[in-house]
């Protein structure tokens, strides 16, 4: 819940800052090319192994069995026009022939019609060399052990994909081997671009929108299978012994952070590119939302590329944070958890791709150096020594397969731990009873999770479950019926869709069945031809009322869509007064503030308002005059701690205001948290959505009203950010386009920063949403707003 500020104090940016540089163990200064990254860990020696001279623009990295460091050299990655080097990409072999530990020789083992070569991982039994390009997964051999790789026994084509979608690093890539030998490989989201992928015998698997998957075949290309889906771009996989898969997802629009996943097989982890890179939407899970959709393990630094296991942990490369992240691996019965350490930091010219480990536990890690995407002629290889973490068991997989067993009677599973823990759904799913029907399960999430198992065994829906849940009391139970019927394309329902789309109970509902019903007529359902529809649906003069609140709601920046005048005839035209209310709240945080506010001088001169909303319209008549800060008498009696039993008793204390709690909790609202934080609609997306709070329970509220630092999810972190010109600012992460980074300071104010702006990104260990923000609300104003909050739940 963010302060407003800029009509208030302002707020003290510095006091961000300050703690994040007392928290921080890394000094952190604008770096050049030739700095060499510092480490926490004073055991870490860190050292570079070969720089622009030898290597340029690597990606990924590899040791043979031998101990030849082969290392990929791109040429094809968004190459200039006057670019002078190679045509195709090629695997450099870099060698210390002097024994002083640093590079001084290079040597060509491959470069046969490489293009956007990605990655590339030795088989740890065979010896072989795997590659991925862009499109291909191909193995090579160096059976003479001569440093080339012998040109008769080169295989292309392992593993194909098929596409029309050419963009560099969000195909192929991500190579890992399993405890059998067999491959793990992961394809990004391909910009939504329908494929075909081949194995090397007749497997092929069709797909396109799903967004990125992880995928299994045998070490020869062979029983091509799909392993887990929903990701953005899973970059880096690696597979840890007993059986456990990880891999970073590279890189979100508008829902940051990047993830880091635990991955099991059959898993589902939320994201389809088809319905939008903001991620928003409401068939989009990005961190176990939805039932029978994953959670991600952790949040991880801005475009993630490689992940390696180690002793029990994760390190991570992080491209745009110029630093390796380390994260210690626990087990909980049923799925890892960790928290993130930052193992290494480097300055502004530190691009971190790719590892690979010697046998003598030395470190190397590739490094593209310049921000630039396009080839620049930088790159380099840095070798780690000394990094020895201690040693975190990993269980085997006969401990995982014990917590796992779920008891199943008369077609369902028993116990609480199936149906609340996430990990254990997806691996049961498929199994549960077909005859049993919903109308028999009294639990709205346990329905919601039969429905999901009858997808699984027919997406198809021979038994017309379907129609039993559009009808279901549960709202999420109606929302995964829609999302079967948009991701299938089942036609049969369009007419239960309509119904819907044009009586929607709620606006969630009403977003997923206009995006349903345009799929099924195959338009795009991506974020802006369906926010056209829902602007066209508001604007219909034949539309129900309950057609324009539901569509007033879930209109993304209605406030730039609609000018003072739409609002006005929107207004106008309806006798709702909960319209009404939304229509006011909108003027209120309009950007034509002199045309708001004469409007509503006028309507409350000649009695347009009804008495109700009167508040409402005062607060656009007064906008932009200087608020001050509550006086005593509004801030006596209150607790002087965080105790929420204290606050609780207190606030149940206070006389009952004389402005119902449905007006006066959406102005405190407005005043306070609109900043950064979004509520049916209200509000700007940058904090957590708020518009089902509520069913957080009144404990959470007054919690993360009253020390917002205690619980803030990963995607929610702030950062301090050093800029080219030596000047900081504070911010949490709202999205990114490209080089285009946007964020959102403690008073709400959006900024744009580019990749050559930023010369270091520093997590900082606090909320961005100010400490002291009860202290700049009266008792009734925290009352007001908590009750509201409170209302806030899924209908």
């Amino acid at each position: 819940m963010q302060a407003n500020l800029s009509n208030r104090i302002p707020f003290p940016q510095r006091w961000f800052v300050a703690v994040a540089l007392g928290a921080a163990t890394i000094a952190l200064s604008p770096a050049a090319e030739d700095e060499i990254p510092v480490s926490s860990d004073p055991a870490l020696s860190i050292t570079k192994f070969a720089g622009s001279d030898l290597i340029k623009h690597p990606t990924g990295i590899t040791f043979t069995l031998d101990g030849k460091l082969l290392v990929v050299e791109s040429h094809t990655h968004f190459a200039p026009e006057d670019y002078e080097g190679p045509e195709t990409d090629q695997i450099v072999w870099l060698q210390d022939t002097d024994a002083d530990g640093k590079a001084d020789t290079r040597k060509i083992f491959f470069e046969a019609d490489l293009v956007a070569t990605m990655d590339i991982a030795t088989h740890p039994e065979t010896g072989a060399i795997y590659v991925a390009t862009r499109n291909e997964v191909l193995r090579l051999w160096d059976r003479n052990g001569d440093g080339r790789a012998d040109p008769e026994s080169v295989e292309r084509r392992l593993v194909f994909l098929e596409t029309t979608a050419d963009y560099p690093h969000n195909g192929v890539s991500g190579l890992c081997f399993d405890d059998e030998g067999d491959l793990f490989f992961g394809i990004g989201e391909n910009y939504g671009a329908d494929y075909t992928l081949h194995g090397s015998d007749d497997s092929s698997i069709r797909g396109g929108g799903e967004g990125g998957n992880l995928w299994h075949v045998t070490r020869d290309g062979e029983k091509l299978r799909r392993f887990a889906t929903g990701f953005w771009n899973p970059y880096g996989v690696c597979h840890a012994p007993g059986g456990h898969v990880f891999a970073t997802d590279n890189d979100p629009s508008s829902r940051p952070p990047s993830r880091l996943h635990y991955v099991i097989d059959g898993g589902d982890y939320g994201y389809q590119y088809r319905y939008g890179r903001s991620g928003h939407h409401p068939f989009v899970s990005w961190n176990g939302e939805l039932p029978g959709h994953l959670p991600m393990l952790h949040g991880s630094g801005e475009a993630p590329c490689d992940v390696i296991h180690y002793r029990g942990n994760l390190l991570v490369a992080s491209w745009a944070d110029h630093r390796l992240e380390v994260y210690p691996l626990s087990w909980d019965q049923t799925h890892f958890t960790t928290e993130q350490q930052i193992l290494v930091q480097g300055g502004a010219d530190f691009r971190p791709v790719a590892f690979a480990f010697h046998s003598n536990g030395d470190l190397f890690v590739s490094d593209w150096v310049k921000r630039d995407y396009n080839l620049h002629g930088h790159g380099a290889v840095w070798r780690i020594q000394g990094w020895k973490p201690e040693e975190r068991a990993l269980p085997s997989p006969t401990e995982v397969a014990r917590h796992r067993v779920v008891s199943v009677s008369e077609g369902l599973p028993e116990g609480e731990s199936f149906w609340s823990d996430p990990w254990l759904a997806p691996l049961t799913l498929r199994s549960l009873g077909d005859t049993i029907r919903l109308s028999g399960i009294a639990d709205p999430h346990r329905r919601a999770l039969l429905l999901l198992g009858w997808r699984l065994r027919d997406p198809s829906d021979p038994s017309a479950i379907i129609s039993e849940a559009l009808i279901d009391p549960d709202p999420t139970v109606r929302l995964l019926a829609l999302k079967w019927i948009c991701d299938e394309g089942l036609e049969v329902y369009r007419p239960e869709v309509e119904r819907i789309a044009e009586e929607p109970d709620s606006p969630t509902l009403f977003h997923a069945a206009v995006t349903t019903l345009a799929r099924l007529d195959g338009q795009p359902v991506d974020d802006k031809p369906i926010q056209r529809l829902i602007g066209a649906r508001l604007q219909a003069t034949q539309a129900s009322t309950a057609v324009k609140r539901a569509a007033f709601q879930v209109l993304v920046d209605r406030e730039k869509f609609l000018s003072i005048r739409d609002l006005a005839d929107l207004f106008e035209s309806t006798e709702d007064e909960t319209l009404k209310a939304d229509v006011l709240l909108s003027m209120l945080a309009h950007s034509d503030e002199a045309k708001a506010r004469d409007l509503a001088t006028q309507w409350i001169s000649k009695d347009r308002i009804p008495a109700k909303l009167l508040p409402f319209a005062e607060a656009i008549r007064d906008r932009g005059s200087p608020r001050s800060l509550p006086e005593a008498t509004a801030l006596a009696g209150r607790p002087t701690d965080f105790a929420v039993a204290s606050w609780d008793q207190f606030l149940a204390e206070l006389p009952p205001s004389n402005i119902p709690t449905e007006i006066a909790g959406p102005l405190v609202f407005h005043r306070h948290c609109s900043a950064c934080h979004q509520a049916l609609g209200h509000g700007r997306r940058g904090g957590p959505d708020l518009s089902q709070i509520g069913e957080r329970g009144r404990e959470h509220i007054l919690r993360s009203l009253l020390d917002p630092s205690a619980e803030v999810a990963p995607q929610y972190q702030a950062w301090n950010l050093t800029l080219e010109d030596g000047s900081q600012k504070v911010g949490f992460l709202l999205g990114q386009k490209g080089a285009n980074h946007f964020y959102a300071d403690a008073a709400g104010n959006e900024f744009q920063l580019t990749n050559r702006d930023i010369v270091v990104r520093q997590q900082l260990p606090v909320s961005i949403m100010p400490p002291g923000l009860a202290a700049q609300m009266g008792n009734r104003e925290i009352r007001d707003l908590v009750e509201w909050l409170l209302s806030l739940k899924a209908k």
